[in-house]
């Protein structure tokens, strides 16, 4: 791999290890000898704790520390933050925040919120130790009555805290309300639909851990977990919960088995293996079994959307109105109000829509809480809007593919500022909607649902098309380490969770410096080592990240140059670097890096870079399903499936077609088969993969991926962003490809997941 390395489809070297059983989790860095610490878990969604007895518990054999919510108050630890401040958006009220944010505490001291609620932990010499320990600890429960439904908690008499009489954490609201009153006023065709984004629970393939030390002599807290934002985690940990300084914590990130959001934020186990360390003077480990995940990890998506889109005689979009609520659980998670407002922007899609008017009602519930996942609010925000064209496309009789066609803003609208004040600064979608069509046939769709009716299925076809905001909102840093040994270290602020930056970076800066890339190493993941960093999210690793590391690579030729000078006996200026190699402008004499790397000795030569985006990138694409259903017995497949995309340059297009498989995976595992399901007393019936079902491979087609790439005009890499496309366009094309197919059977409503057996009742119910 050299100079010439950007775009071509480079295998990822990290699957070496990962294939051979290599890898290095959280689990496998726990030191020997380590404390084994469990948590109990509430299991009640409500209820007043009476009393806590732990003096069984404590006085089994090898026992170590018994930990309630009152030792970690007589320490003065503090609690798990509670969201950012709320984001401005054009329409936003300066004085707008939140009306209520409660904290997470470590452990609860006097109410439990939802099933899982951390209540005592148990640390002793071995893990069997601490499961029995934790069984004879006593709580005394007074149990109340509790809400999980997210459209009942926003109006139930049932409060999951006091402060919050009507369960609401905050009303947001963005857009020009009187704006969009006055399309309504004047529209002569009005859309409407109201959709469930159902409750999600991540199932990563790696157990969420962590591994706690402490060093006396320095006060040096030293955690090893699994996180995308090691930075971020190290700041908390710190700052909220441990009150020292920054440098007093170290956190250690080695392989993560996937996170997609969920494990960004601060979990109270990562700071309760902190405090057991540095109570014992040893090590402790916490790892989570599957079960204990079903309950206690962050969940996602969760909300009850409303929309009315209005239209002229034409079908021309004059303006929308939303109303949410979004469910964030027991307590708001460190960016839980994410999700339901920051990425709302994504409402104006990829058409002409003069004006929009979004509110949201985030409500408390007594269920865990909510956090970012894959697309964070984007997915969300497509999947109701592409939903609403679909229904206003029956509405007036019109196909779906034409209504979109009518309202797409065209190539020559951009630099575009939306509604909701995004500036799009690219993209055909029009283009990219004839090209999608074209590619899934469009046309002889009405021959293939013939056919299918033959053998006595429904078949439907369904879109979405959708124009994210990615890499925008934050800086990152990069530094890069060249040794006498002719080895290069790259360090990035940036936290791998699966996607294979091993790979990314390594050839990113070869194409750059034309170095072969098996020379090139990659850290990432360590707070000492790394001096800052904003961490892995949003679609912005390459974007964001890689723009770093490709201003340290500037850097680092430019401080390589006079080294190469003189090795050409030639003056600085006189010397240029180009296709790999430092020459003499206007001559045919040039030098390798090895010169560079001869004159270093013991020495190193260091660079920096910083990039900073002016304004985010717009990957953009277009999804198309179809499906087949049996009416008999509600079954259903996907049976062909179409993804046309403009993700600007493409560094590895094998890396950005894996990140699209698992995306659309992940999407249709929630348009078919996911969601959390409680019962009446809150209890979660989805506690397992026996009754929680993820899809599988063979629930897919093979998936057709075809790049139409258009560089990004505001990223020196022309990269848009990739990782959370996927899931974006996924859920409402499913979606709208079943409803077409049921709609001549007279079923008007269908909210995922569309398992066989809800499509069966709503079949049933039609008729």
């Amino acid at each position: 791999m050299g100079a010439n390395a950007f775009g071509q489809s480079v295998l990822r070297r990290e699957d070496q290890r990962f294939l051979t059983g290599q890898g290095r989790y959280t689990a496998d860095l726990a030191p020997a000898g380590a404390a084994h610490a469990v948590m109990l878990r509430s299991p009640h969604a409500h209820a007043v704790i009476r009393g806590i007895d732990t003096d069984s518990a404590r006085a089994l054999p090898g026992v170590l520390a018994v930990l309630t919510g009152a030792d970690i108050e007589a320490v003065g630890l503090g609690s798990i933050p509670a969201g950012s401040d709320l984001l401005k958006l054009p329409g936003t009220p300066a004085d707008q925040g939140f009306l209520f944010r409660p904290r997470q505490a470590l452990l609860v001291t006097d109410r439990v919120r939802f099933v899982g609620d951390s209540v005592a932990m148990v640390v002793a010499n071995s893990e069997a130790e601490a499961i029995d320990a934790a069984d004879q600890i006593m709580v005394d429960y007074d149990i109340l009555p509790s809400v999980t439904d997210t459209a009942a908690a926003a109006r139930s008499n049932v409060v999951v805290w006091p402060e919050a009489p009507d369960n609401r954490s905050f009303s947001w609201q963005a857009g020009d309300g009187k704006a969009v009153d006055a399309a309504f006023g004047v529209a002569a065709r009005v859309a409407r639909i109201e959709v469930i984004n159902n409750r999600i629970h991540v199932a990563s393939l790696e157990n969420r851990a962590a591994v706690g030390s402490y060093d006396a002599e320095s006060g040096l807290y030293t955690l090893l977990t699994g996180s995308q934002m090691p930075h971020g985690l190290r700041d908390n940990l710190a700052d909220d919960i441990l009150h020292v300084a920054r440098d007093k914590v170290r956190v250690v990130i080695a392989d993560v088995g996937g996170s997609f959001g969920i494990k960004n934020a601060l979990y109270r186990e990562q700071a309760l293996v902190l405090v057991a360390a540095k109570l014992l003077g040893r090590d402790v480990v916490w790892i989570g079994s599957r079960g204990d995940s079903f309950v206690s990890d962050y969940q996602a998506r969760d909300n009850v959307t409303s929309a009315e889109l209005a239209m002229d005689t034409d079908g021309h979009f004059l303006g929308l109105r939303v109303h949410a609520i979004g469910a964030i659980g027991a307590y708001l998670a460190p960016k839980g109000q994410l999700s339901p407002t920051s990425n709302t922007p994504v409402l104006a899609g990829v058409y002409r829509l003069p004006c929009i008017h979004v509110t949201v009602d985030g409500v408390f519930s007594h269920t865990a809480p909510t956090e970012v996942y894959r697309g964070a609010g984007r997915p969300e925000s497509v999947y109701l809007l592409e939903r609403l064209v679909d229904q206003a496309a029956r509405d007036l009789g019109v196909s779906p593919a034409e209504l979109r066609a009518r309202n797409l803003l065209p190539p020559e609208a951009m630099p575009y500022c939306t509604a909701l004040g995004l500036l799009y600064d690219s993209g055909d979608f029009p283009g990219m909607l004839q090209a999608a069509t074209t590619q899934a046939d469009l046309a002889g769709f009405p021959q293939r649902r013939a056919e299918a009716a033959s053998r006595g299925r429904l078949r439907g076809l369904g879109m979405a098309q959708y124009c994210e905001r990615v890499a925008g909102g934050w800086s990152e840093n990069a530094w890069i380490e060249m040794r006498g040994d002719g080895k290069v270290t790259v360090l990035s602020g940036t936290m791998s969770n699966g996607q294979g930056h091993e790979t990314a970076f390594a050839q990113l800066l070869s194409a750059q410096l034309g170095i072969d890339a098996d020379a090139i190493e990659v850290v990432q993941g360590d707070t000492a080592r790394i001096p800052s960093g904003h961490g892995t999210g949003g679609s912005a690793s390459l974007g964001i990240g890689g723009a770093a590391i490709d201003a340290a690579g500037v850097d680092l030729i430019r401080r390589a140059t006079p080294l190469a000078a003189d090795a050409l006996e030639a003056a600085d200026v006189d010397v240029e670097f180009r296709a790999g190699r430092f020459a003499v402008v206007g001559t045919d004499r040039s030098v390798g890096w090895d010169a560079v790397v001869s004159r270093l000795g013991d020495g190193m030569l260091a660079a920096t870079g910083f990039y900073q985006p002016s304004n985010p990138t717009f990957p953009n694409g277009c999804h198309i399903a179809e499906v087949e259903v049996d009416p008999d017995t509600g079954e259903w497949q996907l049976i062909r499936y179409t993804m046309m995309h403009d993700f600007g340059r493409a560094l590895n297009p094998a890396l950005l077609e894996g990140q699209m498989q698992g995306g659309i995976a992940q999407g249709f595992g929630q348009a078919a088969c996911e969601r959390v399901v409680h019962d009446e007393d809150g209890q979660v019936l989805t506690g397992s993969f026996m009754d929680y079902q993820i899809p599988r491979a063979a629930d897919l087609p093979s998936i057709e991926l075809i790049q139409r790439p258009t560089p990004s005009p505001a990223n020196p890499l022309g990269i848009k962003g990739c990782g959370e496309a996927g899931a974006a366009g996924a859920c409402p094309a499913v979606m709208n490809a079943l409803s077409d197919a049921l709609w001549e059977r007279g079923v008007r409503k269908l909210d995922m997941p569309a398992t066989p057996e809800r499509v069966w009742l709503a079949l049933q119910s039609a008729a």
